[in-house]
């Protein structure tokens, strides 16, 4: 699509008329270089550290973890695009976010309350991992989670994740 386009008003996923509704979305692009090395540097790291035996090299790990997530906000390229949800996917969206909530405050007591002598918090613990998830299994498999950037340039933004109806109704972007 063009970068400074807008979709039509019609369900990204199944391409159902939104009804005017739209939902506004920021999504992220980084270089797959940038997203290769980011992700492979400590791991290099922490492996040369431990096969050269040199610990200085092993114990910088996190701080280069830390290092590239913050140089990851200066590399990745960001666009707001507004998208059109139907009622159903809307309310999908809407009930998967209450549980998606619901299961991080789980969590979160029962990380709070593992100190206490009650049998059930581990139970509550893993139940909330495991809520957490399924929670994003269901998200990947129903198509909140919209679109992604497939690549972002000047002039143009290659969306992917959207439904096949939805694709198949858009006019071809010319070149």
């Amino acid at each position: 699509m063009d970068r400074n386009g807008a979709l039509p008003d019609r369900c990204v996923i199944c391409n159902d008329a939104a009804g005017g509704k739209r939902v506004t979305q920021k999504l992220y692009w980084s270089p797959f270089a940038w997203k290769l090395f980011a992700l492979s540097a400590p791991f290099v790291a922490i492996t040369i550290g431990l096969m050269t035996e040199t610990w200085w090299m092993a114990a910088l790990f996190w701080p280069l973890v830390i290092v590239l997530v913050i140089a990851n906000f200066f590399v990745r390229k960001s666009l707001r695009v507004e998208l059109g949800l139907c009622e159903r996917h809307r309310r999908i969206r809407s009930v998967l976010r209450v549980l998606s909530i619901a299961c991080i405050v789980g969590l979160v007591a029962s990380i709070w309350s593992i100190g206490s002598d009650y049998e059930y918090n581990y139970l509550l613990l893993w139940g909330s991992i495991g809520g957490i998830l399924l929670l994003a299994v269901m998200q990947s498999f129903t198509g909140i989670r919209t679109l992604t950037l497939k690549e972002l340039s000047d002039q143009h933004a290659w969306l992917a994740r959207t439904g096949k109806p939805f694709r198949a109704a858009l006019p071809e972007l010319p070149g």
